[in-house]
């Protein structure tokens, strides 16, 4: 009986090892910029009430020895000094040029790059940067697909954007470093470390 009564615990025991340490996988995503990817959702603020008084945005940052993007999130009070007279578009890529690498972590976008302006087309942002964007690309076709990436991703992971158009100099260009850019970005997949 006592014997029985082992084997039937250890079983339990192994069951839930088994299902515990299973877990679905997501399917590989792609690398192009084609509209069937399915982004990721916004960040969301679990705090109600600071939920109401804060917005929330995403910044990527490529790491330095490796061809990846890893996200950070941050949070601006709706009243923030440095969101007045612009759009939380305008705000974030302002951010996303400008910011600092920390750790093993860099700023994929060419320094000297500014942003030229900013304009909506319905669903689709149309990013015009300086041509240090365009001059500033160093290394592969992915090094310049990351820099793009850093663009697109931190804008098409705000709800209300689907896709980004890349002009430079108030231009569409239909190549950077090999990267085809005539055709609107949607939020690029595949530039992140399998966790």
């Amino acid at each position: 009986m006592k014997k029985r009564i082992g084997i039937g615990i250890l079983c339990i025991l192994l069951s839930g090892l088994i299902f515990t340490g299973c877990k679905k996988e997501d399917p590989a995503p792609s690398k192009n910029n084609g509209g069937d990817q399915v982004k990721p959702a916004a960040v969301e603020n679990t705090d109600s009430e600071a939920a109401k008084d804060s917005l929330d945005y995403v910044l990527y940052f490529r790491h330095r020895d490796k061809p990846f993007l890893f996200d950070e999130a941050y949070s601006i009070q709706k009243d923030d000094e440095r969101l007045k007279g612009k759009t939380m578009e305008a705000f974030i890529l302002q951010e996303a040029i400008a910011a600092e690498g920390f750790g093993e972590y860099v700023n994929a976008v060419p320094k000297g790059t500014k942003l030229l302006s900013l304009e909506r087309q319905q669903d689709t942002l149309l990013v015009n940067l300086s041509k240090e964007f365009v001059t500033g690309q160093k290394g592969t076709s992915n090094d310049t697909l990351l820099s793009i990436a850093t663009i697109v991703n931190a804008l098409t992971i705000q709800p209300e954007n689907e896709k980004v158009q890349i002009l430079i100099e108030g231009e569409k260009v239909d190549i950077i470093n090999g990267i085809d850019c005539r055709e609107p970005f949607a939020y690029i997949q595949g530039l992140y470390p399998d966790k």
